[in-house]
């Protein structure tokens, strides 16, 4: 099991293409290529986990499924913080039988393609999901800051939401979006956005 204080920031990009130059420009270095990961976020019928700001997801990406239960927000400003803990599950179905046998149902699902950097000691994301293009920095809030920094982006730039929180403010804007963030059959996604 994996215990830490996850500490990060998204930022918004035009393009995939986009996203990779910029990665390269600073010399970070392709830790796992392009995956497809599924989430999905499970609650108790009276919703305590939303209401409290807390999350538990059962993530899939290939043959492995990691259970993750992140805590509430810490602090404020852009870097969102907060305690997670983390382990790898051996069998994803049985994970997901043992959460609804015990009360949980899923609420909230979402779908991105994920390739992972490194870049001294942060962790980066470069995400392709239904609603556009993002690259996550994860790890001290000083070296997420100097590293922005050297990429050009501001921190007036950054986004602390959340992926189901940023998919609820494009529902609001686009209504007709379906009620989970996933890609659809024909590759499309969710948003009509085509930006891989």
């Amino acid at each position: 099991m994996t215990i830490q204080l996850e500490q990060e920031i998204k930022f918004r990009m035009q393009s995939r293409d986009d996203g990779e130059a910029m990665l390269d420009g600073v010399g970070a270095i392709l830790k796992e290529p392009r995956y497809f990961e599924s989430n999905h976020l499970f609650d108790l019928p009276d919703r305590r986990f939303s209401m409290r700001r807390e999350v538990l997801r059962l993530r899939r990406a290939g043959k492995e499924a990691t259970l993750t239960y992140k805590g509430p927000l810490h602090g404020s400003g852009r870097i969102k913080k907060r305690h997670e803990f983390e382990t790898v599950l051996g069998d994803d179905d049985a994970g997901e039988r043992i959460l609804k046998a015990i009360g949980l149902t899923e609420t909230f699902r979402y779908e991105k393609y994920r390739a992972v950097y490194s870049l001294a000691s942060l962790v980066i994301a470069l995400d392709e999901t239904p609603i556009g293009i993002f690259i996550e920095l994860e790890g001290e809030p000083q070296r997420i800051l100097g590293t922005a920094k050297t990429m050009g982006l501001g921190l007036d730039q950054g986004i602390s939401l959340s992926y189901p929180q940023l998919y609820d403010l494009h529902r609001q804007e686009t209504p007709e979006a379906p009620p989970f963030m996933v890609f659809l059959e024909n590759g499309d996604s969710a948003a009509g956005a085509k930006d891989r």
